[in-house]
């Protein structure tokens, strides 16, 4: 090839490609490689193919398996985890039996996976509050606001997977791993509120984010055994009651101006 910047030849069989423009370069550049790779390399030029089908396999492998999982979470939302068969999610996701059980190696395997979600999810409720221009014991009132609508929307399904979480996720030492990713967040909530005067200086940061969580989960315990058991309003009277004991107070007993 010669002058490579006005003129491009190259023959292969019967076929010329000549005189392209200069904007065309690039892709004769490529065009040329190509035919090369497949006269001088075909083994190299076959794992090229083999890659891209490969990559476009698994690609449809991994909608397939979204959908599934998309389709079943509907399901156990609408009618519940007990109510759902994989039958039902099979026809509702318009696949086989056989297709489902490719993916999934029963719908309690489906639940396991959605366990995964749980901590991401609490870690960013935790993360919007940080997003407030409130005081922390307002963005723990907060999020234990959301972590309640939450939990109401999911309904049954909530429940089910806050089980299974418990059942497969717990170790020693581990009382709630699902509020494991909410700890470093709500850590930095408490920290910047003993900077701002608006949480007790005399404990740790540490040890009062400990103690907040575990009250929260002490109430999710509670639902968890008990369907009955008014998760709303206790989450609710538990961050009223754990922001006030981390609560900072002024000499005169008069909490903190709120931040400006």
């Amino acid at each position: 090839m010669k002058n490579r910047y006005k003129t491009m030849v190259y023959q292969k069989e019967t076929h010329l490609v000549t005189a392209l423009p200069k904007h065309f370069e690039e892709l004769a550049l490529i065009l040329e490689y190509a035919i090369s790779l497949d006269r001088d390399h075909p083994m190299e030029s076959a794992s090229v193919t083999v890659a891209i089908a490969e990559g476009r396999r698994e690609r449809r492998k991994r909608e397939l398996r979204t959908r599934i999982y998309e389709t079943a979470r509907q399901l156990f939302l609408s009618q519940g985890f007990e109510a759902t068969t994989v039958v039902q999610i099979a026809d509702a996701a318009d696949i086989a039996q056989a297709t489902f059980f490719n993916h999934f190696a029963s719908k309690q395997a489906v639940l396991v996976e959605m366990t995964n979600e749980v901590s991401v999810h609490l870690q960013r409720l935790v993360d919007d509050q940080l997003g407030r221009s409130v005081s922390a014991p307002e963005r723990i009132r907060g999020f234990a606001e959301s972590v309640a609508s939450e939990l109401a929307r999911a309904g049954v399904l909530a429940r089910e997977v806050m089980l299974e979480l418990m059942r497969s996720s717990s170790q020693p030492g581990e009382a709630y791993p699902y509020l494991a990713r909410a700890h470093a967040p709500l850590l930095r909530i408490i920290r910047e509120g003993q900077q701002h005067a608006e949480v007790r200086t005399d404990r740790d940061a540490a040890f009062l984010t400990e103690m907040v969580l575990g009250c929260l989960n002490i109430a999710v315990t509670r639902w968890i055994g008990d369907p009955a058991y008014p998760l709303a309003e206790q989450l609710r009277e538990t961050a009223d009651f754990v922001s006030e004991a981390i609560g900072s107070r002024t000499s005169a007993g008069e909490p903190p101006a709120p931040r400006r």
